[in-house]
């Protein structure tokens, strides 16, 4: 019989850096041979990037999934965490085709950053107390003392928007500002940011099969770019595609680079990502939940028979 969820709360909008933390925690006990975890890197505010490991963890099979690298699109991070309680306290529970989630993870590690950006996201969710130190409270307070509006920050801790951080396409791409804000920052210059840099690290040192990074809005697939090569053009489209026929979002081609994660890891990695976008608002109502999870939870399952 599956077991019920226990840790990772889907009841509240807030699923904020401290309770994801604990649940990591809570994840790994008792589970040590099937999931591990450990920081990245630290940011700006003293939080950890963390980075999970989960499956068959000597696997030179790996998937890589992304959450949270805009501040306001924090849910990805709730749904990340929720499918992977679901994985792993039901492990080896016979699934509907009489296999288990140990039979077809066995063969892959996912490696899964459920927060890219904790700084962002807590002033996303808290507004100024989400901030830790006097500099950062001082430039949001000159943007808003709004924390409503604060809710809309996709920005790290300093304004930058990490996903126009990346080299591939910097500083192109319409709607950029010039100066440190809430969203659309590229920064001075490529990978200035702790949280870039700990992302460009991680596929320097890995050769990862696929890529998932979980954003939101608006029930798109996104892949490819033009500056892919033609080769993995058109896997990115054939993984658009699978995803697509899971989750029934919409897959569209994303076209000239902008600077964003998914250009840089196209351009290291020369394998296929997808950019999955939930909901239909920013930040997403909690009331839209299950049926995002619904529509994304047996996405892991099929990504891990791939050859």
């Amino acid at each position: 019989m599956a077991t019920e969820f226990v840790y990772v709360d889907t009841s509240q909008q807030i699923y904020s850096y401290d309770s994801m933390t604990e649940d990591i925690l809570q994840l790994n006990l008792g589970h040590e041979d099937i999931l591990s975890y450990e920081t990245i890197a630290t940011t700006a505010q003293g939080r950890n990037v963390w980075l999970i490991k989960f499956g068959n963890l000597s696997s030179e099979n790996k998937i890589l999934i992304t959450a949270s690298i805009h501040a306001r699109e924090y849910m990805s991070s709730q749904l990340v965490m929720r499918m992977l309680e679901e994985y792993v306290f039901n492990y080896d529970s016979p699934l509907k085709d009489g296999s288990t989630y140990r039979g077809h993870f066995d063969s892959v590690c996912f490696y899964i950053l459920p927060m890219v950006n904790p700084d962002g996201v807590s002033i996303s969710q808290f507004g100024l107390d989400g901030a830790i130190l006097d500099s950062t409270k001082t430039w949001l307070s000159s943007i808003s003392t709004s924390n409503r509006k604060l809710s809309q920050i996709k920005a790290n801790s300093n304004g930058v928007d990490l996903n126009r951080n990346f080299p591939i396409g910097f500083g192109q791409g319409g709607g950029l500002t010039s100066a440190p804000g809430l969203a659309y920052y590229p920064g001075v210059a490529p990978l200035t940011e702790i949280e870039t840099m700990a992302l460009s690290n991680l596929i320097a040192t890995n050769k990862f099969n696929y890529c998932i990074n979980y954003h939101s809005m608006g029930k798109i697939n996104y892949y490819g770019s033009n500056e892919n090569s033609a080769e993995n053009a058109v896997r990115c489209r054939d993984l658009a595609a699978l995803v697509s026929s899971i989750n029934k979002y919409k897959p569209r081609h994303c076209g000239v680079a902008n600077g964003s994660f998914a250009d840089y890891f196209y351009s290291v990695q020369n394998t296929p990502a997808v950019s999955i976008e939930i909901g239909t608002a920013n930040p997403v109502p909690i009331s839209q939940f299950s049926d995002i999870y619904n529509r994304n939870v047996p996405l892991w399952l099929v990504l891990s028979d791939l050859d």
